[in-house]
């Protein structure tokens, strides 16, 4: 139903954004009748003025000759046009050019007052002539597919554990959404998800919704909720990434102090090669029901696109969060409690229980933070990211060490087709590539392809010590999850994407004594998954 509704509010909104042009042809079908009557009554006069002077050589050359009499029949035979009459004609034309000349004045100044439309890239815009406010519709849909072969020995594992994960299809995201310019200085944005799914299709949310002041460019101030930058693969649009799911190491990193939603304000900075952000975040939208006492803390990136000709680009960056006031997650004051819970899925949210299979659970703490270095690089057609970040935690219980964790990951991509990757200076990340020919059986494109490989490393053990042995006082035995990814992607054109990946996951985690997983023995599992996407964006 979810999906029905997004599809026919996209339609609608198409529908209700198509100009009309009847006034427009009405006024060119005038001006044209106007102007070929001109043409015709300067052509007569033209005419007569030949001839008259015509008659008149020809009169005086009679007079040379002395031959009166042919001058006389001469005279008679041709019609003269009286001055008078040509005087009222001139007048008449002068009338309509001074006509013509205001009415052209008036559509001009109307046409100063209409809205300008334009579709590039297939998105609809509207704006004033002035360019001072715009309207742009922007929508995305993904829905995705997927079948998962699990061993034999996963049925012992409980559902929390990814005992059996479900195939199927679900739509990852649907969204709708507005932007443009107000007063010239300032932007907006406002884009909502009808459902989308993170392993289960969940109520309609907002994504993001946010005003921005770019009166002082190339810095900006932003302010409402929305995905506050956080590193390179945060950057790169939901629409954009090379696979189905970002990486679960960026992933990790984005949802501390990140993520879709979050209540936030920040400082930008967007000066081309130089991109840089400081975000004072709170909550999410979604959790505003959930904590007694919603999240504080800052994030921050900066990078740097330090070389750039016609083959290369290089990029690199630095990013870090820092949350001094985790959520309540039952009464605000001294007696509640702060907890901070690492977690992400094996990059992929088709199963229906959005099972995560490596997971801190929920630590009592004071602070966490996250720090990371990526950096990206193209060559022509091929392209290359990798990234390190570490996590840690700060404990509320005294007499524990304080726990950290790390992930890493490399990924790369090759267009076979011959097109690049983008780079959007606004979010200082790449972008997918543009087919040079859209797909045409008439006029032989094919769109563009694109091969991708990606390994990620996860570990989110903190002294989790032996199988069969207790786990020590201050571990966590939150797992260590590895992914090899590989997979094709076709662009039939600028809105459309088909992915197609082949996933192999591997998860080594030790059971802990909380419910219900049996304490100190392996709950980790290798399984295979293969997926495909079919989106549409503009």
């Amino acid at each position: 139903m979810r999906s029905r509704l997004f599809l026919l509010t996209t339609v609608a909104c198409c529908a209700l954004s198509a100009p009309a042009f009847a006034d427009d042809a009405e006024v060119l079908k005038r001006l044209d009748a106007m102007q070929k009557m001109l043409e015709a009554q300067q052509h007569q006069i033209e005419q007569q003025r030949s001839q008259i002077e015509s008659q008149s050589r020809e009169i005086a050359s009679l007079k040379r000759s002395g031959v009166e009499r042919k001058k006389s029949a001469v005279a008679q035979a041709v019609p003269q046009t009286s001055p008078a009459q040509t005087a009222s004609q001139q007048a008449q034309i002068d009338a309509l050019k001074i006509e013509l000349d205001s009415y052209k004045t008036t559509q001009r100044l109307e046409k100063q007052d209409e809205p300008v439309w334009s579709f590039a890239s297939g998105r609809p815009v509207v704006q004033s002539p002035d360019g001072r406010f715009s309207l742009g519709l922007r929508g995305l849909g993904q829905f995705d597919n997927a079948y998962y072969d699990q061993d034999d020995s996963a049925s012992r594992l409980s559902s929390a554990n990814g005992g059996a994960l479900s195939s199927g299809s679900n739509f990852r995201r649907a969204q709708l959404g507005i932007q443009g310019k107000l007063f010239g200085d300032w932007s907006y944005l406002f884009n909502y998800d009808f459902g989308g799914s993170s392993g289960n299709e969940q109520q309609g949310r907002v994504q993001a919704v946010y005003a921005q002041y770019d009166g002082l460019a190339p810095f900006a101030l932003r302010v409402g909720a929305y995905p506050p930058p956080a590193n390179i693969e945060d950057g790169t649009a939901s629409g954009d990434t090379i696979f189905l799911e970002r990486n679960a190491p960026a992933e990790i990193a984005r949802g501390i102090a990140g993520s879709d939603g979050r209540d936030a304000i920040t400082a930008l900075y967007t000066g081309g090669k130089l991109y840089a952000a400081l975000s004072l975040t709170g909550g999410k939208v979604a959790d505003s029901n959930t904590y007694a006492g919603e999240q504080r803390a800052v994030l921050g990136r900066v990078s740097d696109l330090f070389y750039s000709d016609n083959d290369w680009r290089l990029l690199a960056g630095v990013n870090g969060s820092y949350v001094f006031t985790p959520p309540f997650t039952n009464t605000v004051g001294p007696n509640g409690a702060h907890t901070i819970t690492f977690s992400t899925s094996p990059e992929l949210t088709v199963d229906d229980t959005g099972t995560k299979l490596v997971s801190t659970g929920a630590i009592n703490a004071e602070h966490a933070y996250h720090w990371g270095v990526e950096g990206a690089a193209q060559w022509r057609s091929l392209y290359g990211q990798a990234g390190y970040f570490g996590y840690g935690i700060d404990r509320v219980a005294t007499g524990l060490s304080n726990p950290n964790f790390d992930g890493w990951y490399l990924q790369g991509t090759w267009v076979l087709t011959g097109e690049r990757r983008g780079y959007s200076a606004a979010n200082g990340a790449f972008t997918s590539p543009k087919p040079s020919v859209p797909l045409s059986l008439k006029g032989g494109g094919w769109g563009a392809w694109e091969l991708a490989a990606r390994y990620s490393d996860l570990d989110l053990n903190y002294h989790e010590g032996q199988i069969g042995s207790a786990m020590p006082a201050d571990g966590v035995r939150g797992g260590e999850q590895k992914i090899w990814t590989a997979g094709i992607n076709w662009y039939p054109n600028s809105l459309l994407r088909f992915a197609l990946d082949y996933q192999h996951v591997s998860v080594d985690r030790i059971g802990s004594t909380a419910a219900p997983v049996v304490a100190n023995t392996d709950i980790g599992q290798s399984f295979d998954v293969i997926s495909l996407r079919t989106q549409f964006g503009f």
